[in-house]
């Protein structure tokens, strides 16, 4: 009985329960960002394959040969021995046992990557790839836009967590022409991201009123942003559910039945 009463006391705390609805909230995040990140994420795919096409006059776009350690990139280093495309961590800093795409395609990809990369210097996360798969296989390029470990065996957005969707919109050039949010580190979706750490992260599993608002008001607004998202259906009903959010009673599961708790 006494455990009974401390969960009870437990979930009365309305602190706690905003930590709670705080987490309810990323996932409908994630639930509107899902379907229209795999859409972008393959016109992203698209977009790339075709300026490979134009700059080495190909037709197609093929190979699946070559590995990331002895990837030779389409440009080379300059004679101050840098990265022309401002990366730091490049290969063609370490030129030396480095082969060029016998198909004259991964070499480009890696450098559209690079030029897609929207944080200063451009930094991709070359950890979350596989290059065998860039040819065919949108997620494979994409997930070099999640500056965070823990995404090389995911396939698809329904696989990645709201913080990789997040990631996607905040680092990628191309992507962030399919939203009106300006990415400055001050946005909604940079700040999202930063809420997902706050809310994973709280040791004392609390959440004053003010700052759950907040977190639920930038949900929200990402997934209202003026340029597609706003009139997509499953943003929407994802801001639909957010709202309730807002407003909702926890519920706390007993052996015979549910007791709300109000207040």
């Amino acid at each position: 009985m006494a455990e009974q009463f401390h969960h009870q006391q437990q979930l009365k705390n309305p602190k706690y329960r905003n930590w709670v609805k705080s987490g309810l909230g990323l996932k409908y995040l994630k639930d509107g960002l899902q379907i229209f990140s795999d859409e972008k994420v393959k016109q992203q795919h698209d977009d790339f394959v075709n300026a490979v096409k134009r700059k080495h006059n190909l037709t197609t776009v093929n190979c699946g040969q070559c590995i990331l350690q002895k990837l030779q990139p389409d440009h080379v280093r300059n004679k101050n021995k840098q990265c022309p495309l401002g990366c730091k961590d490049c290969n063609c800093q370490y030129p030396g046992g480095k082969n060029a795409c016998p198909n004259n395609v991964c070499g480009a990809i890696y450098d559209q990557i690079i030029l897609n990369h929207d944080s200063n210097p451009p930094a991709p996360f070359w950890k979350n790839t596989c290059v065998q798969k860039w040819c065919t296989d949108e997620w494979e390029v994409a997930k070099c836009y999640i500056n965070a470990p823990g995404y090389a065996s995911k396939s698809n957005a329904s696989e990645i967590d709201c913080t990789g969707l997040l990631h996607l919109f905040i680092n990628s050039k191309f992507l962030q022409t399919k939203v009106v949010c300006k990415i400055t580190g001050h946005d909604v979706f940079s700040k999202t991201r930063s809420a997902r750490n706050a809310i994973f992260h709280s040791t004392s599993m609390e959440m004053d009123d003010i700052e759950f608002i907040q977190y639920i008001d930038d949900m929200i607004a990402v997934l209202e942003d003026g340029k597609e998202l706003l009139n997509r259906p499953e943003s929407i009903t994802a801001v639909e559910m957010l709202h309730e959010v807002l407003t909702f009673n926890l519920f706390v599961l007993k052996r015979k039945g549910m007791r709300k708790f109000f207040g």
